[in-house]
Formats: structure tokens, sequence, C-alpha cells
């Protein structure tokens, strides 16, 4: 099961008929038979803390390999066949039924009761369905086990579901619906953001989610289910029973939360915690940025594993505001796309892969270029600046003053992907993507993109401190060339014209060189805004 936003909903999961004999003799009939339907809606949870019925904000669907378990009942009585039958969603969104087909018998289907739960159980012993009853789930749902780890894709597993349902009649005879109810009841977190106040002049605040440190849960040491998008936690606890939460979590500094409660099944509720401190922070270009959004000082003697870059500029990069003669607020994607990404820029700390290579030419062939298209397109004309000095006697500094590294990429991407030939960008988008799918960037940032070269002339200008930072923690060191070197040097996102690329050395400078030949093959560096 695939969760989305937070806690509280949970979607549409699939229709299939199943067609074919019944060997079953208990569902024989005078009527006419045809194949037996399903399909399964989540009814969702109820947000106590905003009084609704039924939360949009949150939602869940089921995916391919989540199973359901089917029982029929009759006279108080589980109708031979269909009994615990597994059914579980394939690809296309569909339930397929494991076993022998149930065919469907309109007369004899009047007095059955379909039950439905999930997540499916082998050991029938284990349900204890008893049909006899007015709830036969109730031994299953008072022995329901709620695990302590419900990190990922443990939640559902935890995340009992029932329901009971007859089959329709008429143009959908044949066909029963299951609108699944959550048995369980839902804690859950809002923690509250870490805010860098920095002691630069100029920065606004810089915020970011904060994880607990550790959460317990009646004592017990939980993990709970964290959904990204929202930045919130949740955990499963046992309806009608008390509760109590507890933890602690490392903000501005460590501080504890503390929660106690009751839930009826089904019902959801938020608990909020607040936390008015802010971190003083000096930004400086040699920081590091982490995957979970937070920065490491050049200063400090210990740096975190999960580091992803190195600061390279400090202050709000986005061209209408470093260039405002040159750009406004309609034309700075930068701005436009990501208006947060005000604090600084942030070099990859690796050199970029794709199949093995780490060098490559930019593109394949000679058919354009990728940074012009905007200007004859409808939607976005005006909307980006172009990434071509188009001669040698414009300088890139003249013509591209700016740090324009996010406005060129999106424009190679989106030719790429349909509004141009993507032979003009296309090792550059392989490299690209590769990078992109291997090392994720925190909430809060661009995504990675290819330097121009202004960006690269940056990173050049503070090479030292930006290697030593590079090597502390064991990433690529930036390697200087000479002008005019045919290999070994960083290519950015700034054209020439549709064969030359304007590239740098570092050291060495920045030049254009022909970048339709592996002979003058390049490495892909990233960079992103933050």
């Amino acid at each position: 099961m695939k969760l989305y936003n937070h806690i509280s909903t949970w979607a549409f999961a699939g229709l299939l008929a199943f067609t074919g004999c019944s060997q079953e003799e208990s569902l024989e009939g005078s009527s006419s038979l045809q194949g037996f339907q399903i399909s399964v809606t989540d009814a969702g949870f109820q947000n106590l803390s905003e009084g609704r019925a039924t939360d949009e904000n949150f939602k869940t669907t089921f995916v391919k390999g989540d199973a359901i378990g089917v029982y029929a009942v009759e006279n108080g009585q589980v109708v031979e066949g269909v009994a615990n039958r597994k059914f579980t969603m394939n690809e296309k969104g569909e339930w397929d039924l494991e076993g022998n087909p149930i065919e469907y018998d309109s007369e004899r289907f009047k007095n059955i009761t379909f039950y439905a739960y999930y997540p499916y159980q082998a050991d029938e012993e284990s349900i204890q369905f008893d049909a006899a009853a007015e709830d036969p789930f109730a031994s299953l749902v008072s022995n329901w086990q709620i695990a302590a780890d419900q990190g990922g894709t443990k939640y559902t597993q935890s995340d009992l579901m029932t329901s009971s349902s007859k089959a329709e009649d008429g143009r959908l005879q044949g066909k029963v619906s299951f609108t699944m109810l959550h048995e369980m009841a839902l804690a859950v977190l809002k923690m509250p953001n870490l805010v860098y106040d920095f002691t630069n002049g100029g920065l606004d605040d810089y915020s970011l989610n904060v994880a607990p440190k550790e959460l317990l849960i009646n004592d017990v040491k939980t993990t709970p289910y964290y959904d990204a998008a929202s930045g919130t936690y949740m955990a499963l606890v046992k309806p009608e029973t008390n509760y109590s939460i507890s933890g602690t979590y490392q903000g501005a500094k460590e501080m504890a939360f503390s929660a106690a409660g009751s839930l009826a099944g089904g019902k959801a509720k938020m608990y909020t915690i607040n936390d008015a401190n802010k971190l003083d922070y000096t930004l400086q270009i040699g920081d590091y940025l982490c995957a979970d959004g937070n920065l490491v000082s050049v200063d400090n003697a210990t740096v975190p594993d999960n580091a992803i870059g190195v600061v390279c500029y400090v202050g709000n990069p986005e061209p209408h505001v470093t260039h405002p003669n040159n750009y406004t607020e309609t034309n700075d994607a930068l701005y436009r796309d990501y208006p947060n990404c005000t604090h600084g820029l942030v070099l990859a700390l690796t050199d970029a892969e794709y199949e093995g290579a780490v060098t490559k030419m930019f593109h394949s062939g000679k058919t354009g270029t990728y940074g012009d298209w905007f200007s004859s397109d409808e939607e976005w004309a005006g909307k980006f600046d172009n990434c071509n000095t188009a001669n040698s006697a414009t300088l890139p500094e003249d013509r591209y003053p700016a740090f324009l590294g996010y406005n060129n990429t999106t424009l190679l991407t989106m030719c790429y992907e349909g509004k141009g030939s993507p032979s003009t960008c296309d090792w550059a988008y392989n490299f690209l993507m590769a990078y992109r799918n291997e090392v994720a960037v925190p909430a809060g940032t661009t995504p990675w993109y290819i330097p121009s070269i202004m960006c690269l002339d940056q990173v050049a200008a503070n090479l030292t401190t930006i290697n030593k930072r590079i090597l502390n923690v064991g990433g690529d060191e930036l390697v200087s060339v000479a002008a005019n070197t045919n290999s070994g040097h960083y290519w950015s996102s700034t054209q020439r014209n549709e064969t030359f690329q304007w590239t740098h050395g570092m050291d060495g400078g920045k030049y254009a060189i022909i970048c339709e030949r592996d002979s003058r093959a390049g490495h892909f560096r990233m960079m992103l805004a933050f």
C-alpha cells in the first residue's frame, strides 16, 4: 500500500471480473451465472483535530502486491469455497483471485453477506472469523498486534481494515463493493521546524523539518511512518485504550515532548509540537549541506555521513536579485520555481556517472541548440533567458553574468523531453538524470542542475576551500586543466553555438570547446540552490 500526503483517507483500489465454471457446489443455483466482481475503497480516518468526517488531506491507495481476504456468510455459516479467499492487486490496479473462480448466482447471493479484511493473513486460525457473530472480525480486532516498527511500507501491515457488503443488483449485479474501515486508531505528530537565523546580513531564515530523535509509545521505542511531503509522523495505536507518547528531538537545542490520549477505531488526532527557538548560524563558503537539509559549519571537526554538497556561494543567487538590470521576476526561472531558495549555492561532492563513464561529450549531434526553443513557444516565451552566447566575440560574463545554471538546465531538460531535438543535449541529460536519481536532495532546494559557466567561475574563485572540504569527506577533487585542454574539463550549461559548449578548467579558466566528440570528453559536476 502506498501512502500519499498524511494519514487519514485511503483511495480507490481497483476492480476485476472473474469468469469461468465454478466447481463449488454451494454456489450452484437455477439463475444464470456471471463473473463475480469486487471493488475496494477506503473509508478513511476521521481527523478529530479538524473535525472532519474524512480528512481528504491524508490519502493512501492500494498498490501492486497488496492482498485482502474475503469471506462469504449465509445463515450464520461460512459458504463453502469462500473462506479467506485471497485477492491480490496486480500491476493494472485490478484484484486477482487466487485459486478457483467464484461464480455469481443472483438468487443465492441475495442471502449472502461478504466480509473483507486487510492485510491478508495466510493463517486462517489466527483470524478467528466467527460467522455467527454480529462482527465476525471481533476477535481479530481485539487480538491485533501493532508493530513497533511502522516505518515505510511496514506501516500498512499494522493498519487493520475490515468491511462487510452485499452483492449489488441491476446493471452492476454480481459486484461486491467493500468500503474498508480502519480498526486501529492513529496518532499524528507534527514536529516543529528547525530555523536557522543567519547572522549574515541580508539572508532570510532557513527552515527545515525536524525528525524525532526518539519516539516512545506506551514506553516502547517506536519507528513511525514519515510523510516527506507534509513533514508528518504517524503511528497506529490500539483503539479504546489509553496511550502515552514521549520523545526527544534536536532543534536549536535538544528538546523533549509528551502527550497522552485515547481514540476510537478509525479516529486520528494530530499533536502539534511548537518550538520558538532559533539557531544562530553564520553561513560560509565551505559549509556542508546534508541530505536532511541540515547545515554543518566549515569550522566543525566532524561531518555527518549524509553530507551531499559544499556551499560555494553565500547569498540570494536568483538572477533578478544579483543582476536586476538584466533580469526580472518574469524571466527568472529560479525565482519562479523556487522562490525560497535565497540562501546560496551548493556544489555536489562527486562527479556524475552514467553507464560507468565519468567523462563524456556534451551531446551527440549538431541539430540546433537547446537554449532558445522557448522564444517561439506560446506558453514559455519571455519566461527564460537564452543560454547561447552565439559567437566567440561575446563573452559569457557579458551576455549571461548571473548564476543561470537552473535556467539553462530547465531549458535543456524541457528540450530533451519534447520541446526540441534530444540530440542537442542527450549526453548531458543522461548524466544529469543519473545523478538526480543517485543523490537525493532535501526539501527546500532545487533539483541538481548543470552549472552555468558563471556558476563554475564562482567555484573556481574558491577552489582551495571547496576542494579541501570535498576531500575531507572522500569526494571527487576538482582538478584544474589549462585553457583549451581537450579533456578533464567541467562542462557548463552555457552554449556558444550548436557545435561548441562553454566549459571550465578551474585554475585554467573558462573556454569554449567542441562538445560532440568523445575526444573532448568532460566532467559533469552538479549544483543546486537552497
